[in-house]
This record gives structure tokens, sequence and C-alpha cells, in this order.
């Protein structure tokens, strides 16, 4: 009794310690992956979004979970809702454990389903819809075990919970059928009757196949999409492994619970077990299940599409960015700051897709990109990039980052009309509610628009004139941009960028005289490079140089030509003094 005692406080507490690991998981370490998921739907509150939603199989589920989404805005808040969401999975499956006599000593094997939901969720395209509709299922489970001694009164409870469940929950609710086709199987196993144990189970499989068949009748969609679920991962009809072992779980582990307390081991024995393999289950599954890489780019991008440069080159300090995406934030931060020029190179680069990402069929790519090309003041560019990026999202939802942008380069470009369209809808949400009403006051209002420095800014930054976009002409839509506005520094700088990370030293040469108006101090370490080696390719020594070149740059030249001169394999020892250099990445990269 006393053990007993001690396993039940174990089983309190437990819950409590899970979630604030839960919590500060996804309010430290995975927040990022918080705003990536909120800035991909646009909940609104109207009575046409709710029918949108509510009309499809778990339509209640899915507008649950778009509700609870809205708010990762916030990411501590998301965090809570996360936990609480796994918390109650626990508590539901580890009640099911107990309704089937489980003893409390395995009680900790209960956390096994939130476990697997929690590496589900480490998945940027997995959608908390599949936790609302498997608490609802769980909660059904629930009910029916209230009957165990009364067939009338269970099959009363499935006949009620499965169409109930399935305009709920949508196609988890077999997770409901699951279990009732083990218990009724048992229980009509243990009277012996294995032709009613048959029949129990047919009619379960058939009544879970009909309904969906059923509902084919009123909805568009196919079969096979109203059989597998269509909201709970963000590209329909397809299902991640842990999503799938995570509701498989949820049916297993009470059972499971059930089986490992019929062993009749030592309680002390039974408890250090399952506690060691529940931790190392949980540790193992979600340390593969994170993904430092994706987080990485989601930090950068959040960092950039809100204007935190400092912060961004900040993160590059501690760690320099690997991935394209990541890249071209820093170096978007970089410019911002008029650091650039000096700076560029201290940092990992992989050529001009670091600069200026090309475009690609994606959902969220273009979305990254159009941040530099909308600060650049290419904003036709960045308003396709974004419009098509949305058009892309898989599951074919509406994206608040995207309805923000598209907003903001109708207002600039003039088209007052498409941008109310925006900025009506956003209007209708909770968090973007009011910088919509702030953007609605430059709708048609030419001085107001004329007085946001930002906006003037790329209104003046802007192409007049039109032209075919063309990925591979990126040097001269940049030219193009200069030519008609010599103060865009920022276009300047990326044009210099390009002809640099395109080791095009031709045409570094030529478009460096056109930064003479652009109020330098002094010339940016990267050009001093750049221009110096260019100087070494004419002339022996520097009698002559046209440029204030530093005695650091001059110096450096001079022993950087020298060991790559001398050594039979200078790499290694270049890399380790001048591989934050431009000569480094020249010859090297």
């Amino acid at each position: 009794m006393k053990h007993s005692n001690v396993y039940s406080s174990v089983n309190r507490i437990a819950p409590i310690l899970f979630a604030l690991a839960a919590l500060l998981w996804w309010g430290l370490a995975n927040k990022y992956l918080l705003y990536y998921q909120e800035q991909f739907q646009l909940f609104q509150f109207t009575f046409d979004y709710l029918k949108s939603r509510c009309l499809v199989p778990g339509g209640i589920s899915f507008y649950i979970a778009d509700f609870l989404t809205q708010f990762y805005y916030y990411p501590w808040i998301g965090a809570a809702i996360i936990a609480l969401l796994l918390v109650i999975i626990r508590q539901l499956v580890f009640r099911l454990g107990r309704l089937l006599k489980a003893d409390a000593t395995y009680g900790l094997l209960s956390f096994l389903p939130s476990i697997a939901f929690w590496a589900f969720l480490c998945d940027e395209n997995a959608l908390s819809g599949l936790l609302i509709g498997t608490i609802f299922s769980l909660a059904a489970c629930c009910i029916y075990m209230r009957f165990p001694g009364n067939l009338t009164n269970r099959v009363i409870c499935i006949l009620v919970s499965l169409p109930v469940l399935y305009v709920v929950a949508g196609s988890v609710y077999f997770l409901f059928i699951a279990w009732a086709v083990i218990y009724e199987f048992r229980e009509a196993m243990r009277r012996k009757e294995v032709a009613h144990a048959l029949l129990r189970l047919g009619l379960l499989v058939l009544a879970g196949i009909l309904i969906p068949l059923l509902a084919q009748l009123v909805t568009q969609y196919a079969f096979a999409g109203l059989l597998s679920g269509i909201g709970y991962y963000r590209f329909p009809q397809l299902y991640t492994f842990t999503g799938l072992a995570a509701v498989a779980l949820c049916v297993a582990t009470p059972w499971l619970m059930r089986g490992f307390s019929l062993l009749k081991s030592p309680e002390k024995r039974g408890f250090i077990l399952t506690l060691t393999a529940v931790a190392g289950i949980g540790f193992v599954w979600i340390y593969k299940a994170a993904d430092p890489m994706k987080e990485e780019i989601m930090r950068y991008d959040y960092l950039t599409k809100t204007g935190q440069w400092n912060a961004v080159i900040a993160e590059a300090e501690k760690k320099s960015p690997t991935s394209p995406l990541s890249v071209a934030c820093l170096n978007l931060a970089l410019a911002k700051n008029n650091q650039l020029g000096d700076r560029m190179f201290e940092f990992y680069q992989n050529g001009p897709e670091g600069l200026i990402p090309s475009f690609k069929r994606d959902f969220y790519a273009p979305l990254v990109s159009n941040e530099i090309y909308y600060q650049l003041g290419m904003i036709n560019t960045a308003q396709r990039f974004t419009f098509e990026a949305m058009e892309a999202i898989p599951d074919y939802r509406k994206s608040s980052r995207a309805f923000r942008r598209l907003a903001e380069t109708n207002l600039i470009n003039g088209q007052y009309k498409v941008a109310e369209k925006y900025l009506r809808a956003l209007q209708h949400t909770l968090f973007h509610k009011k910088w919509a009403d702030t953007m609605l006051k430059y709708a048609g209002n030419e001085s107001a628009i004329a007085g946001n420095p930002e906006m003037a800014r790329l209104r003046k930054s802007r192409y007049i004139n039109d032209f075919l976009y063309s990925d591979t002409e990126m040097e001269d839509m940049l030219g193009l941009l200069l030519a008609q506005n010599p103060e865009n520094r920022l276009a300047f700088e990326y044009l210099l960028g390009y002809t640099l990370q395109n080791k095009d030293l031709e045409r570094f040469m030529t478009y460096y005289p056109l930064g003479r108006t652009m109020n330098y101090t002094h010339i940016p370490k990267s050009y001093q490079e750049a221009l110096i080696y260019m100087w070494t390719q004419q002339n022996p020594n520097f009698n002559g140089l046209p440029w204030s070149i530093s005695r650091n740059v001059l110096d450096g030249v001079s022993e950087f030509a020298h060991i790559y001169m001398k050594q039979k394999q200078p790499e290694a020892i270049l890399k380790e003094k001048y591989g934050k250099t431009y000569w480094y990445y020249l010859l090297f990269v």
C-alpha cells in the first residue's frame, strides 16, 4: 500500500514536470517553429471562415487548432498551449490504463503517446489538428469504458460516437474504432464466443469504412482523403511515421500498462525499468525529430522579417550560418547596417544565391527571398514571390504574413483597392488587426505615404518602367535599379557584392566608381581587397595606387601572395589566417 501511494504521487507530479519541460522546449529551443506555424494560416473571426473550416470531416478539430495556433504569435503562449495539449493526451491515456485495471507502477508509460506527438510537432508541416482530434477520440474511449459490463450501452455508445467523432475529429476516429475492436474482441473471447468476436470485429471495421463513404456524397473530397484525413498535415493525405505511431500508441499504451501489471514483477524494479525506458525513448525520439538547420533558417527569417538587423548579425557572430536562406538573411542585415562591403566575407558565403536567392517552386523559400527584393525596392518582384508562395501552400490556406506583405506592396504601388482587400481581411484577426487599422490610413492618402520614411524610400527606389524579370540577369536588374535612383546604396552594395560573389572582377571595376555619390567614409574592406588584387595583377608594387587602401590590407595581400606562391599546399595555411578575406573566397571557395 505504501509503495502504491508513492507511485500514485509520482503519477500526479510527473505531468507537471512534463508540462514544464515542454514549455521550456517550445518556448526557448524551438520557438521559431511556432512563428513559422502562425504565419501559414489566417484565422478570422467571421462566420464564413467558421463555415469553411467546419464543413469538412474533422472540421471542428481543425477550427479549434487554428484558433490556438494564432496564439503562436507569442511563443510562450504557444508553448503553454502545446504543453497543455500533450498533458491532456497523457492524462486521457493514463485514465484508460487505469480503467483497464493497470497498476500505477507503470503509469509513466502513459507519456509515450505524448512524447510521440511532441516529436510529431517538431515537423514544420505537422498541424495540431491531429492532437485535438486525438483528444476527442480518447475522451470518447473513456466514455465508452464507463459501460464495461453492459453490451447494450456500449453498442449505443459506439453508434452515437462514430458519426459524431467523424464530424468532430475526422479520420482519427479510427483510434476509437481500434479501441472498441480490441475491447469487444477481448470480451467475446473471454466468453469463448469466437464467432461473435469475429462478427463484432467485422461490424466495427465496416462501420469505420462506411462513414467516410457516406461523407463522400456530401463533400468534394475523394474517398482516399476522407479515409486518411485532410487536416492533420500540411500536405493533404500524407502522414508521417511519427504521426501514425503517436495515434497507434494512444491505443496500445493502456493495454501495455495492463499487460505489465499482470506480470506481478516487483514494483520497484518495474517502476525503475519504466522510468528508464520512457526517459530514454523520449530523449532519443525528440532529439532525432528536432532539426537545428531548419530552426536556424526560421530564426534568421523571423529576425529579418521583423527588421532586427543587429540581432541577425549577432546570431552570425556566434555561429556563421551555412544554409543559403540564412546566408541571404545575414547579407541583407549587413547591408541594412551598412556593413556588407566591410564584413561580407567574414562569414560563410555560397555565391550569388547567398545574396539574392532565385525563385524556387516552394511555399516558404520565396517568402524569405521576398524580404530582400522588398528592401532593394524591387516591389513587383517581392509581390510576385509572396503571392506565389501563398498560392503554393499545400493545404490551400491563406497566410497572415503574405497578406501583410501584399498589402504593403500594393500601397507602395498605389493599388489602394487591392491593398484594402488584404487589410480588411486582416482586420478580422486577433493579432494583425491593429497593424491593419494603421495601414488602412495610408490607402489613398499620398501625403501620409510621403511622410512615412520607409514607404517613401521604397516608392523612390522601385522601378519606373516595366521589364521582364529574369533571375539569370540579376546584375542588369540591379544596375537598372541603381541607374534610376543613384542614391539607392542598398542596390549599389548588392550590385558590387553580386560581382564579387560571382568572381567577376572586371564588372566590379566597372561598377565601383558609381559609389562616389554614396558618401562612404572609407572604402569597405572587401572592396579594398578586390581593388588591390586587381592592381597586383598588372603592377609589380603599390606605387601610384589611385585608392586609399589601408596598411593592413596592403600588408595582407603581400603575405597572402607570398604564401600562395611559395607553399605547395597553401589552402590550409591561408584559411587559418586569411579565411575571412575576399582573396581566400576568390581562390579557394
